[in-house]
């Protein structure tokens, strides 16, 4: 039964990728069309993107836009190209069932890693951004519009807030409207602080007042978040030890085991009851592992 299910995804794969191939073919085509439209109607002008960006669901985007990774259609037949041919070689060397384990893990570790990649660049842009608001309050304390400050402040802002903030930056310099400009921006990544940012500009605009006053109450409550979120870390980074011994614990000892006796592994790999067992294993390891995951997530 495992054997034939493995198989069974395995060809749905093949015939993932080769449909895969086709639509990408097409719109590589498109989008070379679109360039030459483009030249034809701004002459000596150079393409700016030469690979198309490839459309993510709505709950991937947020993520890559977190996390500042553009998937193009090249890179998605790297990955793809990739990670069939690790699946086909699982395949020849332990067998469809360990085949249909990698098939599945895959994709959960390349979104653990994307998850972990955009967490830790958003913590950096939540602890710089107070010093960033408070250079536009201090820029606009002197004469400069509120999109002139926006746009100045970024010159001694951290790295990574103009890594965020610099398309919103050069739409400002265009003259694009503020709060709409910076509504997008929140959109795009979804952050609480910069939707933050984003709902007071908007207000801001809309009703009147000072702005000033309110990007220096804003900065203090993010400042008052960072804290709270420190002491958090702190509170809970002894579960999260406990935790990462608990997960380790199920692998270490399958490696002593395997290391004392080495023909441990025949009766998982080559019987079919083995095969079942080892399947059972890895799915409960890996619902474990989300249950702690979600149990030590804390949201505020």
């Amino acid at each position: 039964m495992v054997r034939a299910a493995a198989y069974l995804i395995l060809a749905l794969l093949i015939l993932g990728a080769v449909l895969f191939a086709l639509v990408s073919e097409r719109a590589r085509g498109l989008a070379a069309i679109d360039r030459r439209l483009a030249g034809l109607a701004a002459p000596g002008t150079a393409p700016v993107r030469t690979s198309a960006v490839v459309s993510m669901p709505e709950r991937i985007a947020p993520l890559l836009a977190q996390a500042q990774l553009e998937v193009t259609v090249q890179t998605v037949r790297i990955l793809a190209a990739a990670g069939l041919g690790l699946v086909v070689v699982v395949l020849l060397a332990a067998g469809p069932a360990f085949a249909l384990a990698v098939l599945l893990g895959l994709p959960m570790a390349a979104l653990s890693w994307l998850r972990s990649r955009a967490r830790k660049r958003i913590d950096a842009l939540t602890e710089a951004l107070p010093l960033y608001l408070d250079g536009v309050r201090q820029l606009q304390a002197v004469g400069n519009s509120l999109s002139q400050a926006l746009a100045r402040a970024l010159a001694d802002a951290s790295p990574v807030v103009r890594s965020y903030f610099d398309t919103a930056a050069r739409r400002l310099e265009m003259g694009a409207p503020v709060a709409e400009t910076m509504q997008q921006l929140a959109d795009r990544i979804q952050v609480p602080e910069v939707s933050m940012i984003a709902a007071a500009i908007r207000t801001n605009l809309r009703y009147g007042g000072s702005i000033g006053a309110v990007f220096n109450n804003l900065a203090h409550i993010l400042r008052e978040r960072l804290r709270i979120r420190r002491e958090l870390v702190a509170a809970t980074s002894e579960a999260k030890v406990s935790s990462r011994v608990l997960i380790a614990m199920p692998l270490l000892a399958m490696v002593g085991l395997v290391m004392m006796n080495p023909a441990y592994l025949d009766f998982f790999i080559k019987d079919p009851r083995g095969q079942w067992l080892s399947m059972l294993a890895l799915g409960l390891e890996a619902i474990g592992i989300l249950i702690i995951r979600r149990m030590l997530r804390l949201d505020f």
